[in-house]
């Protein structure tokens, strides 16, 4: 059962958008459960909870600096691609006027 609080943080929220994080997680066929494992595995107690890899994944707040870094690593591990660039995660085009908002 929804409370009056819960609706009203849900309607907040807006619509989740499609980031080149999730594009990628979908290209390679790499589940978020094996991404979060994955930086557990490296990172133990201090890697980011279900919930914050899911707010990068749906675009509802951007990784730090650090977590774009273990985003990356954790994304070359599982798709066995060194190749992988950070701008292929993450977009950091300052012509974009999403990334101004």
């Amino acid at each position: 059962m929804l409370t009056r609080r819960g609706a009203a943080s849900r309607a907040r929220r807006g619509p989740a958008k499609e980031t080149r994080l999730q594009k990628l997680l979908d290209a390679r066929h790499i589940s978020s459960f094996r991404l979060e494992e994955k930086l557990r595995e490296r990172l133990g107690d201090k890697a980011p909870d279900p919930k914050q890899v899911g707010r990068w994944r749906m675009g509802r707040t951007e990784p730090r600096r650090k977590s774009c870094v273990h985003l990356l690593w954790a994304i070359r591990e599982l798709a066995r691609d060194e190749t992988i660039r950070i701008e292929d995660v993450i977009d950091f085009d300052p012509d974009n006027p999403a990334n101004w908002e």
